[in-house]
């Protein structure tokens, strides 16, 4: 896990199933966490900042769907998987805080190609939070 990578909480009933997606985010050297519940997913988010939530659309103990509710307003990028005949349909729910249900279904590539666009953008946000960090801190010592 990285310490200052993009925070992204995998949802699934079993991790293997998401073993690539998560081998493409380590990648971009994102800080992974995993769950396999709804109930776990919706104590996770109530105490952590997350940037990208991925998430099957039903798990066992039910629909995923109420997680966007949770995450309207926060800068979170939330997108469920739904399971079809040859793989799935990726299902843009709130983008950057801001719902987006109804978007069109994505198949695996082109995913794939949204899923390094959100990484790529919150990177750059991360990379201009530092710098911010950096030139307040820097100006505080100056006044010191």
């Amino acid at each position: 896990m990285a310490a200052d990578g993009p925070k992204v909480l995998l949802i699934a009933e079993n991790r293997m199933g998401v073993s690539l997606l998560e081998a493409r985010l380590n990648k971009w050297a994102c800080e992974v966490h995993f769950v396999s519940s709804c109930k776990a997913a919706t104590a996770f988010i109530g105490n952590e900042r997350v940037d990208v939530v991925l998430s099957q659309f039903r798990l066992r103990d039910g629909s995923s769907y109420p997680l966007a509710a949770l995450l309207i307003g926060s800068n979170t990028t939330l997108v469920y998987s739904y399971p079809v005949e040859t793989g799935c349909w990726w299902l843009p729910a709130v983008t950057n805080g801001q719902s987006c249900w109804g978007s069109l279904a994505m198949g695996p590539s082109e995913f794939i190609a949204f899923l390094d666009d959100i990484l790529e953008e919150i990177k750059c946000r991360q990379i201009a939070s530092h710098e911010r960090r950096d030139i307040i801190q820097s100006d505080s010592e100056i006044d010191h």
